[in-house]
């Protein structure tokens, strides 16, 4: 059956698409919004290609050069396309190709609105003021074709991002007392996540920069999803690397301390291995995919597997056992043990969350693939021979055992269940939640510095919050757009945003151009271009017609004039309008709520939202299996046996929160599932003690103690890692683990005495 699931497995690990890793892929299919999800995904996908450098010096000849250089630089890396391409002259150009020959139906938002009040002389005497001007733009051409020079109007309308930038000769550049900074935007042809892609394009700017002789070095600043994947993933791997080679070597020399053999560490590798195979190819069966959410949790059932193979090796220290009597011995605690932790994991199965379901039948599957390799092999596989030092061990354990069984220690013990009470009372008060998602891995402190820096001298605002707008047809949508136009101007006026980029700023609807047209020639050329043309000493012939067609979006979309358009269209009747500087989320939520056909969506809150509905699911859930495992052993206990088993776990799961809450750590989605996982662990403990006879307490104490020991060794030592998720989930299992092995001994029956 293993050797069947690890073919299986490398069978269908070799097609695409297997593993998961958006967190959306784990909600119930009725609370996901596959439009909202498809905006996101693009826009979240736009904004990791995307990233800039900012090269700063005192002297403007210097911060050019040397910004013409590192584009190059880049360019030659072919990991990126043409740098600053968004505003490079060739693309000034092609944008007024596009709207030239529609230019009759094109008119800001500022002319149209002086036209409707009557005030078309403005616009004309406007037109005059401009051709007069030192450095006029307007040549004879655009004068023939457009005399009220609406189009350049039009054109300098349009809602580029808000920066503190100018375009100098083709390159984004902002003077201030420092110096000179110039700013190269930058798209990458890959994945901002390939460690490949990763790796060159640091090392490419690295060397850059390492290659400049200090009087002409420039500074240079980095900003880009690409940057904190590079440092986030390398960081990862080094403290994996270290917590993975510490918490290995931790319960390997476990293992040989208590066993003094190779053979014991064989052997449950061999249970844990049977379990993970097993699990994950039955996760993949039923579900075709797996997320890597459920490798993380699910890999939890490694520490209850390990169990097993404890317990079973420590009835090894028992004289003149064989392992036909060692399993027959502890059949029953395995058997009971396995029961509960599959009942527990079932109840997540109930749960409409395809990430809880995966998980359950992960766990589920693997504890029993773990379970029948220790029950079937584990005695073919062992010899019957006690090690040497088992005496000696026994005689240790007892002597430890007696803080619980010995009258004398009552003090002790009421201190420590006082203690439990005191860090029950003093935190209970403080417990705090905090599902915010920007908290659960900190940004890197350099590249964090870096980043504001570029925000502060430029201006630039990476937001990822957005209006999705959602009819029939892209005119529909279009018209949406141009009927919340003036909220969104009035947004920025207030304050709420900076600007906002629509598909309709860029290609108005077809009505809306039918309009300006109509406003064009009733308000403005009927009453003023006959004074206009005399005015510039042109001839009405030589006057250009007015064109008469409509600038359709497909054809925008199917240009290279407006790049980024094609992330704002995403599909027919599906747009997106950017909101960039967003000040109070909630108010402009209120506000749209009413609007039909228009959302507004925060990928940020709404991650953290999920995170935080999953928290209060994974808790509801530990409470149902608490409800199913008290029923089972008040089946197979009694009530008072029941009570008395779930005492450690019980004590555990509400310790743990509070006790987490003293030292300022919040009750997250990671405490919740480590709280799962804590259930499955500890439950172990007292079933063990239920299950085990008075006169081979010492092997009870002995398989407890060590398999405490390993998962705290395992996972206990994530509390040691920098990344607050990571840590809040070891110090949830560290603290919980340790208070229900040393409480493990109450589970005990009465005739067993403790």
């Amino acid at each position: 059956m293993v050797t069947a699931a690890c073919i299986f497995l490398v069978v269908r690990f070799q097609e695409p698409g297997r593993l998961r890793t958006d967190l959306t892929a784990l909600l119930p299919l009725e609370l996901q919004d596959p439009a909202r999800q498809k905006a996101t995904d693009l826009i979240s996908r736009s904004l990791a290609q995307r990233f800039v450098v900012l090269v700063s010096h005192k002297d403007a000849a210097q911060a050019r050069a040397r910004a013409a250089e590192l584009a190059k630089t880049l360019e030659d890396t072919g990991l990126v396309g043409q740098v600053g391409e968004e505003f490079s002259t060739d693309r000034i150009k092609q944008l007024g190709a596009l709207y030239f020959p529609y230019r009759s139906g094109l008119m800001s938002s500022a002319d149209r609105t002086a036209l409707l009040a009557g005030r078309g002389q403005d616009l004309a005497e406007r037109a005059l003021a401009t051709i007069a001007a030192p450095g006029a733009i307007a040549d004879a051409r655009l004068l023939k074709a457009d005399p009220f020079l609406l189009l350049p109007s039009f054109l300098f309308s349009l809602p580029f991002p808000a920066t503190r930038l100018a375009l100098e000769d083709g390159l984004l550049t902002r003077r201030d007392e420092a110096g000179t900074h110039v700013l190269l935007p930058a798209r990458l042809l890959g994945s901002p996540f390939d460690l490949s892609v990763q790796k060159s394009l640091v090392s490419a700017l690295d060397r850059y920069q390492a290659s400049l002789a200090e009087p002409e070095r420039p500074v240079i600043r980095r900003l880009g999803a690409v940057f904190f994947a590079e440092a986030g993933g390398r960081k990862a791997i080094d403290e994996s690397t270290w917590l993975a080679a510490l918490a290995l070597s931790a319960t390997i020399l476990l293992i040989l301390i208590a066993f003094r053999g190779l053979r014991p560490l064989l052997y449950n590798l061999l249970v844990i291995g049977a379990g993970v195979a097993c699990g994950l190819a039955a996760c993949l069966f039923v579900f075709g995919q797996v997320h890597v959410a459920v490798l993380l949790f699910g890999i939890g059932l490694v520490g209850i597997a390990a169990d097993y193979g404890f317990y079973y090796m420590a009835t090894g220290f028992l004289p003149g056992w064989t392992p036909a009597q060692r399993i027959r011995e502890i059949l029953s605690s395995l058997s009971m043990a396995l029961l509960i932790a599959v009942l527990g994991y079932g109840a997540l199965a109930l749960a409409p969350f395809p990430g809880l379901r995966q998980i359950a039948v992960f766990s589920a599957v693997g504890l029993v693939s773990s379970y029948l390799t220790t029950v079937i092999w584990l005695p073919l596989l062992s010899t019957g021979s006690r090690p040497a030092h088992a005496s000696r061990t026994l005689q240790f354990v007892m002597l430890l055992s007696r803080l619980w069984t010995e009258r004398r220690w009552r003090a002790l013990r009421v201190a420590f269940c006082g203690g439990l009470a005191f860090v029950m009372l003093a935190g209970f008060g403080r417990i705090s939640f905090d599902d915010d998602v920007r908290k659960l891995q900190p940004l890197d402190a350099a590249l964090a510095a870096q980043q504001n820096m570029i925000a502060a001298i430029t201006g630039l605002n990476l937001s990822t919050q957005y209006l999705l707008i959602e009819a029939e047809s892209d005119e529909y949508a279009q018209q949406i757009q141009e009927q919340i136009a003036p909220l969104l101007e009035e947004w920025q006026r207030a304050g709420l945003i900076k600007t906002a980029q629509s598909p309709a700023a860029y290609v108005p609807s077809q009505a809306r151009q039918e309009e300006n047209r109509t406003l064009r020639r009733e308000k403005l050329t009927e009453p003023h271009l006959a004074e206009l043309v005399e005015a510039l000493g042109l001839q009405p012939s030589e006057l250009a017609p007015a064109t008469t067609d409509n600038l359709p979006i497909a054809t925008a979309l199917a240009g290279r004039a407006i790049p980024f358009l094609n992330e704002l269209v995403l599909a027919p009747g599906l747009h997106v309008v950017t909101l960039q500087g967003v000040a109070d989320p909630e108010r402009i939520k209120r506000e749209v709520a009413a609007i039909g056909g228009v959302k507004f969506a925060d990928p940020t809150a709404d991650l953290s939202s999920l995170l935080g509905l999953y928290r209060v699911r994974a808790l509801s859930l530990l409470g149902l299996s608490l409800t199913i495992i008290f029923a089972l052993a008040t089946w197979r206990y009694g009530f008072r046996g029941a009570v008395r088993a779930l005492v450690p776990s019980l004590t555990a799961l509400v310790v743990v929160p509070c006790a987490l809450s003293l030292i300022g750590q919040p009750l997250t989605f990671f405490t919740a599932m480590a709280l799962v996982l804590l259930l499955s662990f500890t439950m172990d403990y007292s079933v063990f003690f239920a299950e085990g006879k008075a006169d081979n307490r010492a092997v009870t104490f002995l398989a407890v103690g060590l398999a405490a020991l390993a998962t705290v060794f395992s996972f206990g030592v994530l509390g040691l890692s920098d990344t607050p998720a990571v840590a809040n989930f070891g110090f949830t299992i560290l603290i919980g683990v340790v208070i229900a092995g040393l409480l493990a001994p109450v589970a005990a029956r009465p005739d067993n005495p403790r």
